[in-house]
């Protein structure tokens, strides 16, 4: 017999799922309209090139709003009830956007979407650490965010090339409606819960969530244990912790910035992997890569392969340490992107063949990226940040992010003329090389570790944290009597 707790974390897990593609769906979809709109009989003529760069880009700028929603939202709501608020306007959009027939309707649900996919992006990762046990955290990460992202990518590219996108914009309502009404079913996050103060309520949430065993046991003990701790250093004098002043301790601590360096090289090595900027422009990447308008069998290959690569983290994640597998499979992805880049260069002609020797160093490039180093970036973002300011901390390094992501697509029209795509990817790969050099010598072992443990290393430099995982019985004694 299924156990309960077993059933309330697959509720969970499918409604993040749901979640992830729903945001990844953005990015096909749009892929498929910026292609039909640049067309000469598209529906919407008074669209200029201009207006069609800004659609492509600004949905990577606009998450910036979405991180400072959320993380105000979250922080006060909990997380399954900010995932069910900000997913409600991405259904709104999707129906504006069928019935759309001018410029000014078709940016503003840019804007929407761009403030909501955002807004669900910090959710999904922040959900995924929180809900999930550490054993298995790194794969949940890949099945949820990166692989369910990727379908929903996939998805918006094989419809766009099948449908008019108008269908394939209305379609969007099915992910997106079951984005809002899962989550109002799920129980709050314990780590949320006991940050906030409300332990019994958190130790009930986390037994309903757990199977128990003596791991789970200990994990609940140290959560408790930690918040409780954390509250007392902040402040032993009031009994409103106040998240401001969590902020304010936080940033004088010269772990807060180790964090924040560490997590800039990721958002760098995120946008250079170019992961972005293929689901964004997909159809036109593709088109002017091979040569030809009839690219339905290219992009199945790439975004197979590129599910595929995902898939196959699944494995190497629980197979092999952090460490080894990020720089094994980082290395050998950056070698196929050279060679992607010499071929691009040295062939710039194209026929059957050399279409299909393009089309399989990108795809093979995508699969090596999503089976390594791509999914262990997206399991150090939801792992690095302390949890009482971890909304804060995925507001401004997503800003960053997205700052980065939106510049590298803007930038596209631009760099073409200039460098070729050959040129792009050679300097990507040039980027991804230094992140690697400088993640060689700070990126810890994180894999199993619980999320106060992995706190405790960049605070301290060490996992060893002995006597002084559980509080002193003076501090729980004040605890005791404040409560």
């Amino acid at each position: 017999m299924v156990r309960a707790q077993t059933l309330r974390q697959l509720l969970i897990a499918s409604g993040l799922a749901v979640c992830s593609i729903s945001d990844g769906y953005i990015f096909g979809q749009m892929s498929g309209m910026i292609d039909a709109l640049s067309s000469k009989n598209s529906s919407v003529p008074s669209l200029t090139e201009d207006d069609l760069s800004w659609m492509a880009s600004s949905i990577n700028i606009l998450c910036v709003l979405g991180f400072g929603l959320m993380g105000l939202i979250t922080e006060f709501l909990g997380r399954r009830t900010a995932i069910a608020i900000v997913s409600l306007p991405v259904s709104v959009c999707w129906v504006l956007i069928y019935f759309a027939h001018d410029r000014i309707l078709l940016l503003l649900t840019r804007i929407v979407l761009g403030v909501c996919f955002g807004g669900i992006l910090v959710l999904v990762y922040i959900s995924i650490a929180e809900y999930q046990p550490p054993q298995i955290r790194p794969l949940s990460i890949t099945l949820i965010a990166s692989v369910g992202s990727l379908v929903g990518t996939a998805l918006g590219h094989i419809l766009s090339i099948l449908m008019n996108w108008r269908h394939v914009a209305l379609i969007g309502v099915i992910p997106s409606g079951l984005s809002v009404i899962l989550p109002l079913f799920w129980l709050e996050s314990p780590p949320w819960l006991a940050s906030k103060g409300r332990f019994e309520e958190s130790e009930k949430a986390f037994n309903a969530l757990r199977v128990q065993s003596d791991a789970s046991d200990n994990e609940l003990r140290l959560v408790l244990a930690y918040e409780k701790k954390k509250r007392c250093e902040i402040s032993l004098s009031t009994e409103k912790v106040v998240f401001g002043k969590k902020i304010a301790v936080a940033v004088r601590q010269s772990y807060f910035w180790k964090i924040a360096m560490f997590s800039i090289v990721i958002c760098v090595y995120r946008v250079a992997s170019g992961r972005i900027l293929f689901s964004t422009l997909a159809i036109t990447i593709l088109q002017d890569i091979t040569g030809t308008t009839d690219i339905l069998l290219f992009t199945l290959t790439v975004d197979g392969l590129t599910i595929m690569g995902a898939v196959f983290s699944c494995y190497f994640l629980c197979r092999f340490k952090i460490r080894g597998l990020f720089f094994t499979s980082g290395v050998i992805a950056n070698v196929f992107l050279v060679i992607f880049g010499l071929c691009l260069y040295m062939f710039p002609d194209n026929n059957l063949y050399l279409s299909w020797t393009k089309v399989s160093l990108l795809g093979s490039y995508f699969v090596i990226i999503l089976a390594g180093p791509y999914p262990i970036l997206d399991t150090l973002i939801s792992e690095i940040f302390p949890i009482e300011i971890k909304s804060f901390c995925i507001v401004i390094i997503g800003s960053i992010g997205g700052t980065l992501q939106f510049l590298s697509i803007k930038l596209v029209p631009t760099m073409l003329p200039l460098m070729g795509y050959h040129g792009i990817f050679f300097l990507n790969a040039a980027i991804i090389f230094l992140c690697l050099l400088y993640m060689w010598f700070y990126l810890p072992e994180t894999k199993g570790r619980s999320l106060h443990e992995i706190e405790y290393y960049f605070k301290n430099n060490t996992f060893d944290y002995g006597k002084d995982l559980f509080m002193s019985e003076q501090t729980n004694d004040l605890l005791n009597e404040r409560s």
